[in-house]
Formats: C-alpha cells, structure tokens, sequence
C-alpha cells in the first residue's frame, strides 16, 4: 500500500479537474500578469492575433471580447483539457471570433507575415524550445506586428527556495542544490536572454515593465496544501529529489515554514513578473 507524503493532503489530477470544468486558474495566477498584459495591446479593427498557451482561456476570450468580430483571435496549446474547458467557455458566450489550434508554439500552422498581434500570458517560459518558438513568432508577424508577453522572474517564490536550499545544504545534497539552481534557469530564463531572443528574431522591444505581488499563507501547511502550489509547482519540486531523500526533506522545509509563521503570524511569498511589449521591425 502506498503511503501518502506527510507534507501534503489530497493530490488533485490537473487534466481530470479542468477537463471537468472544477478548476479555473484565471484569479490566482494569470490575473495579476495577464490585466497588465492587457492594458498594453494596442486594440484596433481588423487584427490577427494570436495567443500563445491559452491554457483555460485567459486571456484569448478576453482579447477576443475587446476586439470584437472584425478581429480573429487564435489561441495554440498543446493540452486537450485547455481545449475542453475554453471552448466550453467561447461557447457559453456565442463568441465566433476565436479558432482553437491543438499544437506546440515550435510549429504554428499559420501562414508567413499573417498576424498582427501575438500576446502569451506566463506562457513562453513553459515552451520546450524557446528559441524556436520566437523564429515561429518572427516568420507569422507582419512587419510592425507587436508581440507582447509576460513572465515571472527567477526570484519567484525565493522565500521558498531560499528554504529549501538550506535544508538541502543541510543534508549535504549537493546535487540536488545543483537540481534546485537547474530548475529555476528552464522555468525562468534571465531577462537578458529573454531580451535577446525577441532582438535575435527580428523585434524591436519597445517597453518592459516590472511588477511584482505577494501572496501570503497562514503557515506551511497551508502553503503545501493550496491547490495552487499542488497543480502548479509541486511535482515539478518533488522531481529534484530521490525517494530517499524526498519526504523528510520536504517535512524540514514544512517543519521552517510554519516556525517561520508561528513568530511572524503568515509565511509570504514573492511574485516578481515583467511584460515586456516589443515590435517587428
């Protein structure tokens, strides 16, 4: 029989939980990223756009909604529960404008120099090929297009990283420290590389804006067990360890946590995020 970890209650199945219609993602995570995004599209008539990752909708139906029928929205991702949850969604509200692609962003089935807008909330750091994904992003855009993203920096979270690296020195898990660093570069590139990917494809960057905002949490084991860390980020935590060292390494960062909020009343942790609005040249 296998025992459940100690550091976590019930584990949710994603793909079951969206494809249901149980979940959307759309006022914890993507707002705070996706409203500044918004606030920087230039909205016009007659537009093609494309959104790169849509997950459950945000912000392609919105987009879609502002624009109105003179424009034509895409949204690509590769997840068919992305796909079940937003068309339900495009047809609750009898949108016609919208068009669905089932596909990874290294490969857009769109014509060369078709698109005058390309947004990605949170998504472009998620892709397997960043690199690929922005030539594709260059060969669709007509020239002038502008091509907005947002990502969350490298510092996401440090409050919690910073723990559990500590505990990993602890145990003389050196690679697994190696593992920690590792991690954070794939999902959260340097904005000097981010920068030189949009000027290596042909765009212009013409505006980034830092933000950031926090999210705050009685103690660890409320931390550990918010839906939002247990869908998003957790696995990809448990990933970095063996099952040797797995459990008592994430009790240790639970156990500091809550000592952590027992003197200070909360635990806390830091979003820090950028959106950055460039245009083809």
């Amino acid at each position: 029989m296998n025992k459940k970890p100690a550091y976590i209650s019930n584990r949710f199945n994603f793909e079951t939980a969206v494809g249901s219609s149980i979940i959307d993602e759309l006022p914890l995570w993507s707002a705070p990223f996706g409203i500044e995004l918004l606030n920087q599209i230039e909205f016009k008539s007659n537009l093609k756009v494309l959104d790169i990752g849509f997950g459950t909708g945000f912000p392609l139906i919105e987009i879609g909604q502002r624009l109105g029928a003179s424009s034509t929205v895409y949204g690509i991702d590769p997840w068919g529960p992305s796909h079940t949850r937003t068309m339900q969604k495009i047809k609750f509200y009898g949108l016609k404008n919208i068009k669905l692609i089932k596909g990874i962003a290294e490969n857009i089935p769109l014509k060369n120099k078709s698109i005058d807008l390309i947004v990605s909330n949170n998504g472009v750091n998620n892709v397997s090929d960043m690199n690929r994904v922005f030539s594709e992003c260059s060969r669709i855009s007509k020239s002038g297009a502008q091509f907005l993203i947002s990502v969350n920096l490298n510092r996401t979270m440090f409050e919690f990283y910073d723990i559990m690296k500590e505990v990993l020195n602890g145990y003389r898990l050196i690679e697994e420290l190696k593992n920690v660093d590792m991690h954070i570069y794939e999902k959260r590139k340097p904005v000097s590389e981010i920068k030189s990917l949009f000027i290596n494809n042909g765009f212009e960057i013409v505006k980034i804006t830092r933000k950031s905002f926090k999210m705050k949490f009685k103690d660890g084991d409320t931390f550990f067990n918010h839906s939002l860390i247990k869908i998003g980020f957790l696995s990809g935590w448990e990933k970095l360890l063996d099952n040797k060292h797995r459990e008592k390494v994430f009790k240790e960062i639970r156990k500091r946590m809550n000592r952590t909020a027992k003197k200070s009343g909360y635990i806390e942790m830091t979003i820090p995020y950028i959106v950055i609005s460039a245009r083809k040249r």
